[in-house]
């Protein structure tokens, strides 16, 4: 960005004396030259490109701490997607997929709709898609932005349980075009008897072109424990990580064989480890 601010402001000035056109250069500088070397955010668009992004299977950019943030926020969501579209357009040899999970204040802007809808369409040509993830059905409803640009690119939609919203549930039905059948369905999540003999599973609705269906989805011991969000669960199983000084595997393994041998149900024998760690 440093050598772009100065190629410019040189530029500008010189159209503004060549062409007698009015530029207000010295605006110009004063918005910008926070980027610029000596500024806040100097090292926000000067430090170069992780290489290595481009070969990593698996990325996550957590945007938590920066969010609420007015100029890095939308900035650093920019650079982000520009990382997927190279990322994107250089690895041609297998499926890309970007999540949008945490962006929902860049996204939701007008100078970012567009762009958006370039996204979706562009994904397509280069074996790539697209997915949102939101747990606020305000996040849909209330912006027309995400409406145009995200939900009338979405191929499929999968909804997890929506009794909470049961009583209020036209806006997003409509929005969806979701018939009364494909409702039915939807409440039918996690409502049917069908957990005798069963290992731990979820249902969702998954939905294309205006039909979907319900399916369960479960899963192993290990992958419950990788990914559960319940906060004892995942203290109980950070103390094996701790333990065995992070090495993943071996914390694992460690910790579904005490819990076998423990013959407790999972959410007494977290209870116990995190109470023996107190």
């Amino acid at each position: 960005f440093n050598s772009f601010y100065e190629f410019s402001v040189k530029e500008l000035k010189n159209i503004a004396t060549k062409e007698e056109v009015l530029l207000d250069v010295n605006s110009y500088k004063f918005v910008l030259q926070k980027f610029y070397k000596g500024g806040e955010y100097q090292e926000t668009l000067n430090s170069d490109v992780d290489d290595t992004l481009f070969d990593e299977p698996f990325i996550v950019f957590e945007v938590d701490e920066i969010k609420e943030h007015k100029t890095l926020f939308p900035i650093v969501t920019v650079i982000i997607m520009d990382v997927f579209l190279q990322k994107m357009r250089k690895r041609k040899n297998r499926r890309k997929v970007l999540v949008i999970e945490e962006a929902w204040k860049a996204i939701a802007s007008p100078n970012m709709a567009s762009y958006i809808v370039y996204l979706y369409k562009t994904a397509r040509k280069f074996n790539a898609e697209i997915g949102v993830v939101t747990q606020e059905l305000d996040d849909i409803i209330s912006n027309p932005i995400v409406k145009k640009s995200i939900i009338a690119n979405s191929d499929t939609i999968m909804l997890l349980d929506q009794k909470k919203f049961r009583d209020d549930y036209d806006a997003i039905a409509n929005l969806l075009s979701l018939s009364s059948v494909e409702r039915k369905k939807i409440f039918s999540i996690n409502a049917l008897d069908n957990k005798d003999n069963r290992g731990r599973f979820k249902e969702f609705y998954c939905g294309r072109g205006g039909f979907g269906e319900v399916y369960g989805v479960e899963v192993s011991f290990a992958e419950y424990i990788t990914y559960t969000t319940e906060k004892k669960e995942k203290d109980s199983f950070n103390h094996y990580l701790l333990k065995y000084d992070n090495d993943y595997k071996m914390a694992l393994e460690t910790y579904i064989e005490d819990f076998n041998i423990s013959g407790l149900n999972l959410s007494r024998f977290a209870d116990k480890i995190n109470l023996s760690i107190a």
